[in-house]
């Protein structure tokens, strides 16, 4: 009577990102994710008065430990996908290179001490979260199923 449906398509859960087979690449994605709550609250708490320098400080900081762990992240699936001849490496690659270029672009209005960074940052990690781990790091999951890697 109360039986679940099952999801119109194997990527769809009802978890923000989906599993890409790749449990060390699973748990940076949850990382990421936690890093966008945290986000989230320091800019809901700095959304109805003037930030002081201690929201700064802890801005700079979150923004810092943002930056280094997409790196590493960037990094690891990189290798993963290079390791094993993934034919769209080189696109994926283009992806994350336009990611930290739009995380160049966030620092330089937290730099500046401009707010509007905080919906531009929000923006870019939940987008990066849900559209790129969902429907661009799930292909290299397809590959190296296919592949009989994972």
């Amino acid at each position: 009577m109360f039986e679940r449906k099952r999801p119109s398509s194997p990527r769809r859960t009802n978890c923000l990102v989906t599993d890409v087979g790749v449990a060390e690449l699973n748990k940076q994605h949850l990382r990421l994710a936690s890093y966008a709550v945290e986000l989230n609250q320091i800019v809901e708490e700095i959304s109805a008065r003037e930030p002081t320098q201690a929201d700064w400080r802890h801005i700079d900081a979150l923004f810092s430990r943002i930056c280094l762990f997409v790196t590493t992240h960037f990094r690891s699936e990189e290798e993963l996908m290079e390791k094993h001849g993934y034919p769209a490496c080189a696109e994926h690659k283009g992806l994350h290179k336009q990611f930290s270029n739009d995380l160049a672009d966030v620092q330089s209005k937290i730099n500046n001490r401009n707010l509007k960074f905080g919906s531009k940052l929000s923006n870019l990690l939940w987008d990066f979260l849900y559209v790129h781990i969902n429907e661009v790091d799930i292909k290299y999951k397809e590959y190296l199923e296919e592949k009989g890697v994972i």
